[in-house]
């Protein structure tokens, strides 16, 4: 069985590592396939620590409705705002034998999926959840600057964890309930407290620790997906490389929430910012900020659960901000995802045609001709417009989820609300080019001095004139 991602630069470090394993297929876009098509096969490069290593021999294939071969495993690493997309495009290979990984900053996804492309159970498939904390950029600058025949060159600038959470279709449950004779009953225990045996993938407040040999023992048609995904996520192997950890869906709620705040507290502002996390270390007024992040999550996601935190709880505000300094301290190296689609936006946007330079618009005004809205297309001739490289922030993945849940269950969240709000305002002036350029650096030691001449000022001229008199 092969495993199909539809891979970004976090995706591009999964595909170099699990072809050790299992077969891997790529997934790209006709842009992409249309760059490929003269090699039969991608390869990979992957640089860590001044050592750079190449992966080959991976398959790939058109994204689109001309492929009909079912897809059993599909790992998606693309950004949140576009998985919906992506989905679609390869949603009648999906079954609810299949089983589809989401790897991604931000929440919710899952439930706009649900609610959009996979409305009907019967035929839904397993959803396995994922939170990563590895750093990796892509080196080259895209397709016009990558090889024929390579996928790309990436840097695994930060080592971390990829931690999973399985979120079983009805199918799946009906599978286990049988071969393990359980039944489903999360609410028999009011202190969540589960029995030895109980199976984490069916109850999710069980705290009892995954293990696929005792939690998913046999292979059959309804599991033979989800075992493969996971068995090839846990090999010792890439376990040893990506330290892969299977968590129960309890457990990873809490972490992906946790992960969540941290995201709020620190993207949006170094993204407005345009600036290193650097910039926000042992800055009071980031610390401001941040804490009242952490105190609005912290309120919502307490309203969600029913009940207050102790100050000791994962899901605290004080824990919450306590870890927020502590990223914001072991990654001040590094630029945020956020701040980087940001970057991006700008250096892709579509520069105005010369026919709306300065000059030519005062002719235009002179003439005193009507002036309607400019069509890019007939202001250049007819010539094909450029591509531009469509980014989109997860802002609405980050804090606006904060903001969505906070509304659900009447929690106020008017920080939160405001960053997401300044990051979309800010991602809509860099699309219409109505960002200022920066302004030349002045040295305000410079001293001017004025040329000697034969004729004075006339303000000192008359300044003299007033003392003679």
């Amino acid at each position: 069985m092969a495993l199909f991602l539809l891979a970004g630069s976090i995706g591009s470090l999964l595909c170099f590592h699990l072809q050790s394993v299992t077969p891997i297929t790529l997934l790209l876009r006709s842009r992409q396939a249309q760059h490929r098509r003269s090699s039969p096969t991608l390869s990979i490069q992957l640089e860590h620590q001044d050592h750079t290593r190449t992966a080959t021999g991976f398959s790939y294939e058109l994204l689109g409705k001309q492929q009909q071969q079912p897809i059993e495993s599909l790992i998606v690493t693309t950004k949140a705002p576009h998985v919906l997309e992506s989905l679609q495009r390869v949603r009648h290979r999906l079954s609810a034998t299949s089983t589809v990984l989401l790897l991604h900053n931000g929440l919710g996804v899952v439930e706009e999926l649900i609610e959009t492309c996979f409305q009907e159970p019967s035929s839904r498939p397993t959803f396995v959840l994922a939170t990563t904390s590895h750093g990796v950029y892509r080196i080259d600058k895209g397709l016009a600057d990558a090889e024929a025949g390579s996928h790309g060159r990436f840097c695994h600038a930060g080592l971390g964890d990829i931690r999973l959470g399985v979120l079983p279709n009805a199918m799946m449950k009906n599978c286990l309930e049988r071969l393990t004779g359980q039944t489903n009953h999360p609410s028999s225990s009011d202190d969540g407290q589960n029995s030895e045996n109980d199976n984490p993938i069916l109850n999710p407040l069980s705290r009892t620790k995954p293990v696929l040999e005792e939690h998913l023992p046999v292979i059959n048609p309804e599991t033979r997906s989800l075992h493969h995904t996971l068995t090839s996520l846990l090999d010792p192997a890439i376990a040893k490389e990506l330290n892969t950890k299977w968590l129960s869906m309890g457990a990873f709620q809490t972490s992906a929430l946790v992960k969540l705040t941290v995201n709020a507290a620190i993207n949006p502002i170094s993204a407005l910012l345009e600036t290193r996390n650097e910039a926000l270390h042992r800055e009071s007024s980031f610390d401001s900020l941040s804490r009242r992040v952490c105190e609005e999550a912290s309120a919502v996601f307490a309203a969600q659960a029913g009940q207050p935190f102790r100050p000791h709880h994962p899901l605290s505000a004080s824990n919450l901000h306590r870890v927020v300094t502590d990223i914001v301290l072991a990654t001040r190296d590094n630029i945020s995802s956020m701040c980087s689609d940001i970057r991006t936006l700008a250096t892709n946007r579509i520069s105005p045609p010369n026919t709306l330079s300065k000059a030519n618009l005062a002719r235009l005004a002179s003439s005193q001709a009507p002036l309607k809205t400019p069509n890019y297309q007939e202001l250049i001739d007819g010539q094909e417009p450029k591509s531009v490289k469509e980014t989109s922030t997860e802002i609405d993945y980050i804090n606006g989820y904060i903001c969505r849940l906070g509304a659900q269950y009447g929690v106020d969240t008017p920080l939160n609300q405001s960053l997401s709000d300044l990051i979309k305002l800010k991602s809509v002036a860099i699309k219409h080019a109505q960002v200022l350029p920066k302004l030349p650096r002045v040295n305000r030691r410079l001293k001017i001095n004025r040329p000697e001449t034969d004729h004075p000022d006339p303000l000192h001229q008359q300044q003299e004139n007033k003392e003679d008199k």
